[in-house]
């Protein structure tokens, strides 16, 4: 797992936000990783790209997320590493963080509403601050 990205989910979930997880991974391999890492107990939802009829940079994942999480697009943030993902996250209108590492090169971050390169700088305290200059 990536460093910081548990501590960020247990940050999220012990602050009453819904987590889904939207990947493009096979539900065996997502369920094989929240089996792993006991992750099951803090998200609502999985969804799996492999399960829908379009895929990223198509939007379909991320419209039926937020659709399962109950709030509205604008109330929701994607957490997106690679190009296709936050082509999808702005096609469907709702807020990107680019997470930009070295396991990510070569992807493109134009489209994000703000690029990260710590999980640290993605922390509850701070969403709101990055809500606030997307605005």
């Amino acid at each position: 797992m990536i460093e910081g990205v548990l501590e960020r989910i247990k940050d999220y979930h012990s602050n009453g936000l819904k987590l889904v997880v939207a990947s493009s991974a096979s539900m065996p391999n997502i369920d094989r990783i929240f089996n792993r890492f006991e992750l099951n107990q803090f998200f609502v939802g999985k969804f799996s790209g492999a399960d829908l009829e379009k895929s990223k940079p198509h939007p379909e994942i991320f419209i039926k997320a937020a659709e399962h999480t109950g709030f509205n697009k604008s109330e929701c943030m994607v957490i997106e590493d690679s190009t296709n993902g936050i082509k999808a996250a702005h096609s469907a209108g709702i807020f990107c963080a680019g997470f930009k590492s070295e396991h990510s090169s070569g992807q493109d971050y134009t489209l994000a509403n703000v690029i990260v390169s710590s999980f640290d700088e993605l922390s509850f305290l701070n969403h709101k601050t990055f809500f606030n200059q997307s605005m």
